[in-house]
Parts: C-alpha cells; structure tokens; sequence
C-alpha cells in the first residue's frame, strides 16, 4: 500500500474516532474508487461508468477555486445539466460545504479553496437523473510518524494559547560616569604643587586631602581636598609642577551608580520614553544589568547620525566601569496577545511561516499570518484557532518528513 493511501486511511479513521459523522456514516451505496487519472485541463478525473468530472483548483489571477468539468463517453457535457457539490474533511474536524453554478463549459464553486489544499474530499454529481459519488485524498503538508518515531525525534507538543509579546529596541553605546556625582578638583590659588598625595584609581573619602600647594602670591602651602567620596578618574597634579588658576588636578567620580549612554537610530526614537527599563550587557563576565532611561537627547550626533538614550544605572559592586562597551534592550510595549507561538515552532513551506499541528501521530502544516514577536513568542493574527496542538520542538524533523512523503501541492 503507498504512503498516499496510508495517509488517507489514517485521516479517515482519525475523523471518525473523532466522533464526526460525516459520510462515513449510515448505509450508503458502493462508491467507485478515485484514481490519479488526469483530466484534458490537468484536473483529476473522477469516472462512473460513462459518466466522468475532472476536478481542477484554479488559482491564476484569482484565488482558488474548483472548475469542475463533466464528459458522457469522454465528450464534453453542458454544465448546466449537472448537479454538483463538494465537501471537504480538513485537518481538526473542519469540513467545507461547496456548492456549484454553470459558466460557461465549467461549473465553479461558490467558495475560495483555502490553503492549506490537503483534505479528504467527497464528490456529489446528478446528471441525467443519476447520481455519482467519489471520495479520495489530496494532501499537501501532512504526514504520519509512528509514536516511537515521534519519541526518539524528540518532537515536543504543546497547545496554543494567548501569550505576552514584549516589544524592544536594541542599541549599543558605553559606560561613563554619572555626572551628578562628580567633581572636578581645582586649588583655590594658583601655585607649585608640593605633595601629591593620591593616584589614579584610588579611593577617596570626602573632604579628605588629595595634595599640597604652596600658593604662588603667599608662598603658603595649603591642603587640596575632595569634596566628595568617590574614586580617582583622572590626574594632573605632579610634585613641582605648576598648577594654573582654575586649573583641574583631579576628578573624582562617586561609582555608585553610572550612566549608560546609547545611541539610538532615528526610527525608534518616537517609541521611547523617560522612565522605560533597560537591560544592560557588556560582554562575559559581567552580570546583566537593569535600569531606566533617565534622559533623551534633543539633538542627534553628527557623525552617527544617532540620539541618546541615557540610563542611570546601580553599581554598588563597581563591576560597571566607565569605558566600556554595553548593549542595551529597551522596553517599549508588553502586551497580552490571543494567540501566541514559539519561535521554534516556525518552519517555511512553500512560500508560507507555518506550524506543523498535530492530532495523535499525524501532522499538518497550516500557514499563519504572524505579527509582533519577541525571544519567547509570536504573535498569530490569523490561520489558527486557540487549543490547537502544534509542534514546538523537532519541526524540521516533520518538514523534512512531508519533503521525503511527497505530499506536495498539486491539483
């Protein structure tokens, strides 16, 4: 038996174990089996008896649609002499009733065909006072794994549902020190420094000496001292030297907290505000941050051709220096979505994103009109309901899967 007819059985006997009654219920008279037959328009032609229907999806310029065509001994019939309907069993217990009108040597639907085109179909013809039925399978994107295949896969199920989307801009810049919290130390009167008492990177209590001058009108010497506790950040101040009016010998930064300064492009400047959190990172080794832009520039950088996006962030443990590189995700929205995916759920099959549902052992690709996303979710705007069973794990596994099986869309 092929792999086809295997898939058919399966999806019958997974529709009726589903309790639905569709045709497969009741006393019904014999009906003659489909074949792969071809049609002169490239449809699949359904033959019983002399009486024949070649059934054909047409999708050029329009959106798909059955053309049904009808032949008595291999000639063509009036369209309008033949009573016809469709049904179609699709993944999940969904059924399409389609009824059809003559036009011109055809009769059409009165329904698009959706995608995906994979469904157990149920042909219905009265011609010439006689009725014709044919049933057959038309899969695309579907296949069978045994449950043992599906364990040793590693193939992880869950069930849809709503989810909360997170919506970031992402931008780098670098670590410098909180302005607020520093000074710049300048002697009161100019003269010859005599003693320098602290170096780069030292510690620095308040009010404490940081060097000696001797004043060059009174020739006294007098102590320089901090006016805040912070560290040593920069250093002018050498034994000897000359030290001008207004002239900095030391800056010293209180590191407690510092500022992160990120460069934004243009077109995320509108989403952001004062007050939104940011997570902050600098590379291995040092623990992830989280702060809050406290600032946005009014004016962009020339040569970047960015804005700035500052945050004032803790650093009680000094990990954060000022020089270094850092990457920042700002929080722009959070929002509850109806309906949610992961990302590793996500495969391309044809020219669609789709998730690979599942009932039991067998597996559907569906399409999926997607929206807002982040590491964790995306957001479904259309093509699913909630409660549905889909693979989030191992979907390449059935992508590659229905590849080998062949189901394919053809018409």
């Amino acid at each position: 038996m092929n792999r086809k007819r295997q898939l058919a059985i399966g999806g019958l006997a997974l529709l009726a174990g589903a309790g639905i009654s569709l045709w497969l219920t009741g006393t019904r008279p014999a009906i003659p089996e489909a074949t792969d037959d071809k049609g002169p328009h490239g449809g699949r032609l359904l033959t019983d008896g002399s009486f024949a229907v070649e059934v054909t999806i047409y999708e050029r310029g329009v959106p798909p649609e059955f053309r049904v065509y009808g032949y008595e001994n291999g000639a063509p019939v009036d369209s309008a002499e033949i009573a016809l309907t469709i049904d179609l069993a699709r993944f999940g217990a969904r059924v399409d009733h389609i009824r059809f009108s003559p036009r011109e040597d055809y009769l059409v639907g009165d329904r698009t065909v959706e995608e995906p085109h994979s469904f157990e179909v149920r042909v219905a013809a009265d011609y010439d006072r006689t009725s014709h039925r044919w049933e057959y399978a038309s899969w695309e994107g579907r296949t069978e794994l045994s449950p043992e295949a599906i364990r040793a896969a590693g193939i992880v199920i869950e069930t849809m549902g709503p989810a909360s989307v997170t919506t970031r801009v992402r931008a780098s810049g670098r670590v410098v020190p909180n302005e607020n919290e520093l000074t710049r130390v300048i002697p009161r009167y100019p003269g010859i420094v005599r003693e320098v008492r602290k170096r780069l990177g030292d510690p620095v209590a308040r009010d404490e000496a940081l060097a000696v001058v001797e004043s060059n009108d009174s020739l006294r010497r007098y102590e320089v001292r901090s006016a805040i506790a912070g560290t040593i950040l920069e250093k002018d101040a050498t034994p000897g030297a000359f030290a001008g009016e207004g002239q900095s010998i030391y800056t010293v930064a209180d590191l407690s907290t510092v500022w992160v300064d990120l460069d934004v492009y243009p077109q995320d400047f509108s989403r952001l505000r004062v007050g939104q959190p940011v997570g902050i990172e600098a590379g291995r080794g040092i623990a992830r941050g989280e702060g809050r832009i406290s600032y946005l520039s009014p004016i962009g950088a020339q040569h970047t051709q960015t804005l700035l996006a500052r945050i004032e962030l803790p650093n009680p443990d000094g990990r954060w220096r000022p020089g270094l590189f850092a990457s920042g995700e700002i929080l722009v929205e959070e929002t509850t979505v109806p309906l949610a995916v992961r990302p590793s759920a996500l495969q391309t099959f044809r020219d669609w994103d789709v998730v690979f549902l599942n009932e039991g052992t067998v597996f559907q690709a569906m399409p999926l009109e997607l929206g807002r996303r982040d590491e964790k979710w995306v957001e479904v705007l259309k093509g699913v309901d909630a409660g549905r069973r889909y693979v989030t794990e191992g979907s390449f596994i059935i992508k590659a899967d229905i590849g080998k099986s062949g189901a394919v869309h053809e018409h």
